[in-house]
Protein backbone atom coordinates (compact mmCIF):
# COMPACT_ATOMS: atom_id res chain seq x y z
CA UNK A 1 0.00 0.00 0.00
CA UNK A 2 2.71 2.47 1.01
CA UNK A 3 4.52 1.67 -2.47
CA UNK A 4 1.48 2.39 -4.59
CA UNK A 5 1.05 5.62 -2.32
CA UNK A 6 4.48 6.69 -3.30
CA UNK A 7 3.99 5.94 -6.94
CA UNK A 8 0.74 8.02 -7.33
CA UNK A 9 2.42 10.45 -5.06
CA UNK A 10 5.33 11.42 -7.63
CA UNK A 11 2.84 10.76 -10.65
CA UNK A 12 0.85 14.02 -9.14
CA UNK A 13 3.80 15.91 -8.18
CA UNK A 14 5.80 14.74 -11.79
CA UNK A 15 2.39 16.69 -13.23
CA UNK A 16 2.42 19.56 -11.35
CA UNK A 17 6.49 20.04 -12.51
CA UNK A 18 5.20 19.42 -15.81
CA UNK A 19 2.20 21.80 -16.01
CA UNK A 20 2.58 24.69 -17.96
CA UNK A 21 3.67 28.15 -16.88
CA UNK A 22 1.34 31.21 -17.52
CA UNK A 23 2.71 34.58 -18.58
CA UNK A 24 1.97 37.35 -16.85
CA UNK A 25 0.82 40.26 -18.85
CA UNK A 26 1.82 42.95 -16.20
CA UNK A 27 5.01 41.23 -15.97
CA UNK A 28 7.29 40.83 -18.77
CA UNK A 29 10.33 40.34 -17.11
CA UNK A 30 9.06 36.88 -15.36
CA UNK A 31 7.20 35.78 -18.49
CA UNK A 32 11.00 35.80 -20.00
CA UNK A 33 11.74 33.88 -17.27
CA UNK A 34 9.18 31.21 -18.04
CA UNK A 35 9.90 31.07 -21.54
CA UNK A 36 13.43 30.93 -20.99
CA UNK A 37 13.58 27.38 -19.04
CA UNK A 38 12.69 25.03 -21.45
CA UNK A 39 16.09 26.59 -22.81
CA UNK A 40 17.91 26.58 -19.73
CA UNK A 41 17.16 23.34 -19.72
CA UNK A 42 18.25 22.20 -23.11
CA UNK A 43 14.64 21.34 -24.32
CA UNK A 44 15.18 23.34 -27.67
CA UNK A 45 12.37 22.42 -29.85
CA UNK A 46 9.81 23.93 -26.40
CA UNK A 47 12.18 26.94 -26.23
CA UNK A 48 11.59 28.03 -30.06
CA UNK A 49 7.87 27.34 -29.28
CA UNK A 50 8.09 29.18 -25.95
CA UNK A 51 10.42 31.84 -27.11
CA UNK A 52 7.96 32.51 -30.05
CA UNK A 53 5.12 32.88 -27.81
CA UNK A 54 6.60 35.49 -25.58
CA UNK A 55 8.18 37.47 -28.29
CA UNK A 56 4.08 37.71 -29.75
CA UNK A 57 2.98 38.49 -26.58
CA UNK A 58 5.58 41.07 -25.46
CA UNK A 59 6.76 42.50 -28.78
CA UNK A 60 8.06 45.56 -27.62
CA UNK A 61 9.69 44.01 -24.03
CA UNK A 62 13.47 44.63 -23.69
CA UNK A 63 13.41 40.97 -23.74
CA UNK A 64 12.02 40.18 -26.70
CA UNK A 65 15.58 40.59 -28.35
CA UNK A 66 16.86 38.37 -25.96
CA UNK A 67 14.55 35.91 -27.34
CA UNK A 68 15.21 36.07 -31.28
CA UNK A 69 18.81 35.49 -30.11
CA UNK A 70 17.92 32.31 -28.22
CA UNK A 71 15.44 31.37 -30.76
CA UNK A 72 18.45 31.20 -33.13
CA UNK A 73 20.77 29.19 -30.66
CA UNK A 74 17.87 27.09 -30.27
CA UNK A 75 17.92 26.16 -34.27
CA UNK A 76 21.15 25.77 -33.81
CA UNK A 77 21.47 23.66 -31.01
CA UNK A 78 18.94 20.89 -33.08
CA UNK A 79 20.86 21.25 -35.87
CA UNK A 80 18.47 23.08 -37.72
CA UNK A 81 21.27 24.87 -39.41
CA UNK A 82 18.93 26.85 -42.72
CA UNK A 83 16.39 27.97 -39.72
CA UNK A 84 19.26 28.75 -37.59
CA UNK A 85 21.50 31.40 -39.97
CA UNK A 86 18.23 33.10 -41.41
CA UNK A 87 17.73 33.63 -37.37
CA UNK A 88 21.22 34.82 -36.67
CA UNK A 89 20.77 36.85 -39.89
CA UNK A 90 17.29 38.16 -39.41
CA UNK A 91 18.61 39.52 -35.68
CA UNK A 92 21.86 40.80 -37.35
CA UNK A 93 19.30 43.06 -39.57
CA UNK A 94 16.84 43.91 -36.99
CA UNK A 95 19.83 45.09 -34.42
CA UNK A 96 22.90 45.81 -36.04
CA UNK A 97 23.98 48.10 -32.98
CA UNK A 98 23.09 45.32 -30.24
CA UNK A 99 26.47 44.06 -28.31
CA UNK A 100 25.72 40.78 -29.49
CA UNK A 101 25.55 41.48 -33.01
CA UNK A 102 28.98 40.44 -33.84
CA UNK A 103 28.34 36.68 -32.26
CA UNK A 104 25.36 36.87 -34.63
CA UNK A 105 26.81 37.33 -37.83
CA UNK A 106 29.79 34.57 -36.52
CA UNK A 107 27.10 32.19 -36.05
CA UNK A 108 25.63 32.98 -39.75
CA UNK A 109 28.82 31.74 -40.92
CA UNK A 110 29.05 28.91 -38.04
CA UNK A 111 25.80 27.46 -39.40
CA UNK A 112 26.44 27.54 -42.73
CA UNK A 113 29.77 25.81 -42.24
CA UNK A 114 27.86 23.16 -40.10
CA UNK A 115 26.10 21.90 -43.53
CA UNK A 116 29.32 21.89 -45.50
CA UNK A 117 30.94 18.47 -46.60
CA UNK A 118 34.90 18.09 -45.21
CA UNK A 119 34.98 16.01 -48.47
CA UNK A 120 36.47 18.00 -51.52
CA UNK A 121 35.07 15.61 -53.78
CA UNK A 122 31.39 17.26 -52.98
CA UNK A 123 29.58 20.19 -53.46
CA UNK A 124 31.33 23.59 -51.48
CA UNK A 125 28.01 25.81 -51.90
CA UNK A 126 27.84 26.05 -48.02
CA UNK A 127 31.39 26.55 -47.03
CA UNK A 128 31.65 29.42 -49.87
CA UNK A 129 28.76 31.09 -48.24
CA UNK A 130 30.41 30.39 -44.59
CA UNK A 131 33.68 32.13 -46.28
CA UNK A 132 31.38 35.20 -47.41
CA UNK A 133 29.74 35.28 -43.93
CA UNK A 134 32.24 35.75 -41.92
CA UNK A 135 34.68 38.28 -44.33
CA UNK A 136 31.74 40.41 -43.54
CA UNK A 137 31.97 39.71 -40.35
CA UNK A 138 35.96 40.36 -40.43
CA UNK A 139 35.15 43.77 -42.98
CA UNK A 140 31.89 45.25 -40.81
CA UNK A 141 33.76 44.53 -37.10
CA UNK A 142 37.33 43.83 -37.55
CA UNK A 143 37.98 43.99 -33.42
CA UNK A 144 35.43 42.13 -32.14
CA UNK A 145 36.66 38.60 -30.91
CA UNK A 146 34.46 36.67 -33.34
CA UNK A 147 36.22 38.42 -35.70
CA UNK A 148 39.32 36.65 -34.84
CA UNK A 149 38.15 33.55 -34.92
CA UNK A 150 36.25 34.07 -38.19
CA UNK A 151 39.62 34.68 -39.58
CA UNK A 152 41.34 31.61 -38.89
CA UNK A 153 37.80 29.48 -40.38
CA UNK A 154 38.20 31.60 -43.27
CA UNK A 155 41.30 30.33 -43.80
CA UNK A 156 40.45 26.94 -43.16
CA UNK A 157 37.21 27.90 -45.96
CA UNK A 158 39.30 28.66 -48.66
CA UNK A 159 41.74 26.02 -48.25
CA UNK A 160 38.93 23.70 -48.97
CA UNK A 161 37.73 25.21 -51.51
CA UNK A 162 40.63 25.53 -53.23
CA UNK A 163 41.24 21.58 -52.53
CA UNK A 164 38.07 21.24 -54.17
CA UNK A 165 39.04 23.19 -56.96
CA UNK A 166 41.86 21.22 -57.37
CA UNK A 167 39.82 17.68 -57.60
CA UNK A 168 37.59 18.89 -59.83
CA UNK A 169 40.11 20.23 -62.25
CA UNK A 170 42.20 16.92 -61.45
CA UNK A 171 39.40 14.82 -62.59
CA UNK A 172 38.87 17.03 -66.06
CA UNK A 173 42.60 16.27 -66.97
CA UNK A 174 42.10 12.20 -65.73
CA UNK A 175 39.21 12.49 -68.69
CA UNK A 176 41.46 14.00 -71.08
CA UNK A 177 39.44 17.19 -71.28
CA UNK A 178 42.49 19.16 -71.26
CA UNK A 179 41.14 22.78 -72.28
CA UNK A 180 38.35 22.47 -69.13
CA UNK A 181 41.49 20.78 -67.03
CA UNK A 182 43.57 23.55 -67.95
CA UNK A 183 41.05 26.04 -67.80
CA UNK A 184 40.16 24.92 -64.04
CA UNK A 185 43.56 25.04 -62.94
CA UNK A 186 44.41 28.61 -63.74
CA UNK A 187 41.46 30.12 -62.25
CA UNK A 188 42.54 28.45 -58.74
CA UNK A 189 45.83 29.50 -59.15
CA UNK A 190 44.79 33.28 -59.53
CA UNK A 191 41.91 32.84 -57.03
CA UNK A 192 43.81 31.03 -54.01
CA UNK A 193 47.54 32.39 -54.31
CA UNK A 194 47.86 32.20 -50.49
CA UNK A 195 48.63 28.09 -50.91
CA UNK A 196 51.60 27.79 -52.49
CA UNK A 197 51.70 24.11 -52.92
CA UNK A 198 47.86 24.35 -54.66
CA UNK A 199 49.73 27.22 -56.91
CA UNK A 200 52.74 25.25 -57.87
CA UNK A 201 50.74 22.17 -58.60
CA UNK A 202 48.08 24.32 -60.29
CA UNK A 203 50.73 26.02 -62.67
CA UNK A 204 52.78 22.56 -63.47
CA UNK A 205 49.22 20.79 -64.27
CA UNK A 206 47.67 23.65 -66.41
CA UNK A 207 50.64 24.01 -68.60
CA UNK A 208 50.55 20.21 -68.76
CA UNK A 209 46.87 20.28 -69.97
CA UNK A 210 47.65 23.32 -72.48
CA UNK A 211 50.41 21.23 -74.21
CA UNK A 212 47.71 18.49 -74.69
CA UNK A 213 45.29 21.55 -76.21
CA UNK A 214 47.89 22.57 -78.22
CA UNK A 215 48.67 19.34 -79.94
CA UNK A 216 44.94 18.62 -80.72
CA UNK A 217 44.53 22.21 -81.91
CA UNK A 218 47.66 21.35 -84.23
CA UNK A 219 45.83 18.54 -85.49
CA UNK A 220 42.47 19.84 -85.71
CA UNK A 221 42.50 23.44 -86.16
CA UNK A 222 38.74 23.24 -86.59
CA UNK A 223 37.66 21.18 -83.50
CA UNK A 224 35.21 22.57 -80.88
CA UNK A 225 36.78 20.71 -78.53
CA UNK A 226 39.48 23.35 -77.01
CA UNK A 227 36.14 25.40 -76.42
CA UNK A 228 37.85 28.10 -73.84
CA UNK A 229 40.86 28.47 -76.50
CA UNK A 230 39.57 27.79 -79.93
CA UNK A 231 40.44 31.54 -80.74
CA UNK A 232 44.09 30.86 -80.34
CA UNK A 233 46.59 29.16 -82.47
CA UNK A 234 48.61 25.94 -81.64
CA UNK A 235 51.91 28.28 -81.52
CA UNK A 236 49.66 31.01 -78.86
CA UNK A 237 48.85 28.36 -76.48
CA UNK A 238 52.11 26.45 -76.41
CA UNK A 239 53.36 30.24 -75.49
CA UNK A 240 50.65 30.15 -72.26
CA UNK A 241 51.76 26.61 -71.06
CA UNK A 242 55.38 28.31 -71.10
CA UNK A 243 54.58 31.63 -69.13
CA UNK A 244 52.85 29.07 -66.87
CA UNK A 245 56.11 27.78 -66.53
CA UNK A 246 57.59 30.66 -65.86
CA UNK A 247 55.80 31.49 -63.53
CA UNK A 248 56.44 28.25 -61.79
CA UNK A 249 60.13 28.97 -61.96
CA UNK A 250 59.64 32.27 -60.45
CA UNK A 251 57.91 30.50 -57.37
CA UNK A 252 60.76 27.87 -56.80
CA UNK A 253 63.28 30.74 -57.20
CA UNK A 254 61.47 32.35 -54.07
CA UNK A 255 60.92 29.39 -51.90
CA UNK A 256 64.76 28.70 -52.37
Amino acid sequence: MTRRLLIIYLLISFGYGCAEKEFDPNDPKKSFSIAKEPYDNGRHDQAITKLGEFKSRFPYSQFAVEAELLIANSHFELEHYAEAAAAYQQFAKLHPKHAKVDYALFRVGESYWSEAPEEVDREQEYTEKAVTEWEKLVVKLPDSVYAKKAEGLIVDGKRRLAESAAFASKFYCKLEIYHACAYRYIILARDFPQFADLKKNALAEAARALDEVAKQKAADTESDKNIYFKRYSADAIKAQAGELRRQLALMDNASN
